[in-house]
């Protein structure tokens, strides 16, 4: 009986057991919810309000989104604790249960900047947010409580935009950190090696590890939390915003702020079409591994300045290189020049638009180098450019002529070479082209062109026929009618023709006639010539200056039927018999034999005559000193 009675105890007293521990469990839920309901009775309400500070502050809980919350099966007196519903306030002291308290396994770093902020202030205290959605909302989530502008700016930052979130830099959760000025460039070379290796070699990282606290980091440049990388906004507010201070770079040598100032003026700071400077620091001295203009790696040191330059101005650099410049800069010429010798560092202006590079300034300029005997390298000792100044162009230039030749008229700009290279606009066979270019020497290239002079330079390999600086030199030109103009006079026009057409080598290598050099002087032109005559005709009389011809040819001044308009210019009425005795008559046996042996018999007559007189004089002065020693 006892073992039966045992049997049946045992398993209902287990039984009842279990159904108390149910029943309890149901009816402390039940009387918890019943206790937050009786808080939620009140709080629900919307326009519930209480005043705080001085100001009215809502206490309206959402009842869905609190029992929805993780707290949603906690009871409000947990964490508002001695809190008595009869009295309002229910509690003066407001007196919270700390979290910890629960959440005793969540630890606060030691570095941890947020250890004084209140859990809630980033949970939420009554809709309290999972880790989970604090993570997926975490940037605006910071936002909502650091309201600085500087760290608002983040909204606008290339981080922002490229989805790097807060805790990238300043770790999350319960480890924030706050980043030093020296730990920063470390946190962000952590993505952006490149660019932190390029730093750690530059003049600023230089400065930076010698102590100076002012050189620049990352955040400097770029920003902290508006993180930028447009570059006219680092320039602006990180590269002159250190470079224009006076007192970090005092003097006004290389290097100081006054000598960075000129860039402002400068025609790299102006906006070009798309807004931004044609050229800003960073285009010059690079971006991250900026080093000393005295250092040999640097992008502005002398050696790097084509490549540097080059990287805006290509088609410029590229006849640079080809030029005589070029060539000799490239070969290591210490006095060749470079793009910053002519056109400056900082201080680089418009050559359309500025005064320093008007065409008087720029003959300055060159002749600050190519003054004669300056530069030993320059082998040209015959170039006399220091006489540029004494020519008609130079003076021209001074008096406001504005189509008056300066050295990059007729030498280019950047593509200067000499004259014996054939792409020169000097060679022999492009300087015609040169001085006939628009509003120069138009006209005078038309008469030129076509001439017997202009065909032997063109036609004929190394040709010694004259162009423009044979007869008119190249930097001492002077006006036609200066005095000191060897065409300014006949005698003059007449020696700068013989000078080749006297010349045996030249009459020989170019085919021409023998002996109308001195065929004219011995003429009556020539004679009245050599006895200071001004109207009788010289070589350009008949020949003309710039359009001289081979007679056979109808457009030349001397070919027989346009010699009646030439001739006519002195001798008017000219009947055509005049015109058919030779002008330059050459006395040679072969061609005139006739003139040969009248002009022997001539001179034969003279040496007779006057021979004869001569003996004759001596032959009676000696009778007479006969006589009159006889007499004494």
């Amino acid at each position: 009986m006892k073992l039966k009675y045992k049997k049946i105890f045992v398993p209902a007293s287990i039984l009842f057991l279990l159904t108390g521990l149910v029943f309890s469990v149901i009816g402390y839920q039940y009387l918890k919810a019943k206790g937050s309901d009786d808080c939620l009775v009140c709080h629900e309400d919307k326009d519930l309000t209480m005043e705080k500070n001085g100001k009215k502050i809502s206490i309206y809980i959402n009842p869905g989104d609190y029992k929805k919350s993780p707290h949603g099966s906690a009871e409000c007196t947990d964490c508002h604790q001695n809190y008595n519903p009869d009295n309002i306030p229910h509690n003066p002291l407001k007196s919270l249960a700390s979290c910890k308290d629960c959440h005793g396994e969540i630890k606060s770093g030691a570095n941890n900047v947020h250890s004084n902020v209140a859990c809630a202030n980033c949970h939420n205290p009554h809709n309290i947010v999972s880790k989970k959605e604090l993570e997926a909302n975490q940037t605006n989530n910071c936002l909502n409580c650091h309201q600085n502008k500087n760290v608002q700016a983040f909204k606008q930052s290339m981080h922002y935009k490229k989805n790097v979130k807060c805790e990238n830099c300043h770790n999350g959760g319960h480890e924030v950190k706050k980043i030093s000025k020296g730990e920063s460039q470390q946190l962000c070379g952590k993505c952006h090696a490149k660019h932190n290796a390029d730093f750690n070699n530059s003049i600023h990282q230089l400065v930076l590890s010698q102590g100076n606290n002012k050189a620049p980091t990352c955040v400097d440049c770029h920003g902290s939390h508006n993180i930028i990388n447009s570059k006219v906004s680092i320039e602006s507010q990180a590269c002159l915003k250190c470079h224009l201070d006076t007192k970090m770079f005092p003097g006004e040598e290389r290097g100081s702020a006054k000598f960075v100032t000129q860039y402002k003026t400068s025609i790299h700071s102006f906006p070009q079409q798309n807004g931004l400077p044609a050229a800003g620091c960073v285009d010059c001295h690079g971006d991250h591994m900026i080093d000393r203009a005295v250092e040999p790696g640097t992008s502005t040191v002398k050696a790097k300045m084509l490549e540097t330059c080059g990287k805006c101005h290509s088609d410029v650099v590229n006849n640079y290189k080809n030029s005589a410049h070029g060539k000799q800069f490239q070969q290591g010429n210490k006095d060749a020049p470079s793009c910053v010798t002519c056109h400056g560092e900082h201080s680089v202006k418009s050559v359309k638009l500025s005064d320093e590079f008007s065409k008087i300034n720029q003959a300055d300029l060159c002749l600050g180098c190519h003054t004669d005997g300056k530069i030993k390298s320059l082998t040209d000792l015959n170039s006399h450019t220091d006489l540029y100044k004494q020519s008609f162009h130079y003076k021209a230039l001074e008096k406001g002529n504005l189509n008056a030749a300066t050295c990059s008229d007729c030498h280019g700009a950047h593509q200067m070479n000499s004259s014996k290279d054939s792409t020169s606009n000097i060679n022999k066979k492009n300087v015609a082209n040169t001085c006939g270019k628009a509003e120069c020497h138009t006209k005078q290239l038309s008469e030129f062109s076509g001439s017997v002079h202009q065909v032997a330079i063109t036609s004929k390999l190394n040709s010694d026929a004259p162009s423009c600086v044979n007869c008119h030199g190249n930097h001492q030109i002077l006006n036609k009618d200066d005095q000191g103009n060897k065409i300014s006079n006949s005698k003059g026009i007449v020696q700068l023709c013989a000078n080749c057409h006297a010349s045996v080598e030249m009459v020989k290598n170019n085919d021409l006639p023998l002996g109308v050099a001195e065929s004219y002087n011995e003429s009556f032109h020539g004679l009245a010539t050599r006895s200071g005559s001004k109207v009788a005709a010289n070589c350009e009389s008949c020949h003309g200056n710039h359009n001289i011809r081979n007679s056979t040819d109808t457009l030349s001044s001397i070919n027989k039927k346009n010699l009646p308009v030439t001739c006519g210019k002195c001798h008017p009425g000219a009947t055509s018999t005049f015109f058919d005795a030779p002008v330059h008559a050459i006395v040679d046996r072969a061609t005139s034999p006739a003139l040969f042996w009248i002009s022997r018999i001539y001179i034969a007559l003279i040496i007779m005559v006057i021979g004869g007189m001569v003996l004759h004089n001596i032959l009676d002065l000696r009778k007479k000193l006969k006589h009159k020693q006889k007499k004494s």
